[in-house]
């Protein structure tokens, strides 16, 4: 009886286990632009990724700090931000990586209001994006910490976008 009971138990932790954890996976899909329910996500991908006030010296760590102040984005220990210049190069794809080397500024912070670091580096960009008000943008910012580069064997930014729209940053940004 009591194998029974212990057995039953595990199959209703499997199973509790695994909707749980495909519950936690639809928030930033595999597939390249899939629908999405979160419309706030392109907004705070751009607000925290692509804001028109980044810094543009890497070592000017006040203005970086007054920066992250006025983004209220203290909490959150490592930061990335693309320059208003690369804009037009961030394309839509879900966890898609980019086809060729972006910059961006990447922003280490120690504790409440210290930035101790930034970095202004160029490596691949791997991108998160989904259907948002019928158009593919980009809603995550994935941390390219291996080092990867494109894969002809997997999805990457340009080939996601083949018929979808690009991000309309022109005039977001008034580039």
């Amino acid at each position: 009886m009591g194998i029974v009971k212990m057995l039953s138990f595990l199959v209703i932790l499997t199973v509790t286990l695994h909707a749980c954890l495909s519950e936690l996976d639809m928030v930033h899909r595999s597939e390249p632009c899939s629908e999405t329910n979160s419309r706030n996500a392109y907004d705070s991908f751009l607000y925290h990724h692509l804001n028109k006030d980044i810094p543009t010296n890497p070592h000017d760590l006040i203005e970086w700090q007054k920066f992250i102040t006025k983004i209220k984005t203290w909490d959150r220990p490592i930061q990335s931000f693309f320059p208003i210049s690369e804009a037009r190069l961030v394309k839509a794809g879900n966890l898609c990586i980019s086809k060729k080397p972006l910059k961006f500024f990447t922003v280490y912070i120690k504790s409440k209001n210290q930035v101790t670091n930034v970095n202004f580096q160029e490596q691949y960009a791997i991108l998160g994006c989904d259907i948002i008000e019928r158009t593919c943008r980009p809603d995550h910012f994935e941390p390219n910490t291996n080092d990867a580069t494109p894969d002809n064997n997997k999805p990457d930014c340009s080939k996601a976008m083949a018929n979808a729209s690009f991000i309309p940053f022109e005039e977001l940004f008034e580039i």
